[in-house]
């Protein structure tokens, strides 16, 4: 089932996010469990933001986060995700298929014209992107980084 999260929803996708950041790109980036609960509260709490998640015989298992905003150019909406995880043992697409159309659903009813998905964090990019490419996404540019 995909859901709203509340706030009694964070410390399970604070989790979440721990054991995705440990496996990711960022895992040798410190990783602060209280500030990502204050995150999460915001993006529940504001009406910029949304957090889905998807829960399974009452534990959550997925989750999805993202935001809304305007082009820096444009007044028109963008709606971009900060993170998608699903819980490894729970994989198998039709989960991020749900959330990734929760939040299309609640962008368009938000007046986004857009929807921005990134894959930020190395993991599983050939099949993240067939996912996103399957669901009427289509390649807008690469992500670089450098360490300084």
């Amino acid at each position: 089932m995909i859901r709203t999260a509340t706030h009694d929803d964070i410390p399970r996708l604070v989790e979440l996010g721990t054991l995705l950041h440990s496996i990711s790109s960022y895992a040798k980036v410190g990783f602060e469990a209280e500030k990502a609960g204050r995150f999460l509260a915001h993006l529940i709490d504001d009406r910029g933001g949304v957090v889905f998640v998807s829960e399974k015989d009452g534990l959550v298992v997925g989750g999805l986060a993202g935001g809304l905003t305007d082009e820096w150019f444009s007044s028109e909406l963008v709606a971009y995700d900060y993170s998608v995880f699903v819980e490894p043992a729970h994989r198998n697409g039709y989960i991020a298929i749900k959330l990734l159309r929760a939040f299309e659903t609640w962008a368009k009813s938000m007046g986004a014209v857009r929807v921005h998905m990134g894959i930020g964090t190395a993991l599983h990019v050939e099949g993240t992107t067939r996912l996103y490419e399957a669901l009427g996404f289509s390649l807008f540019g690469p992500m670089f980084v450098k360490e300084i």
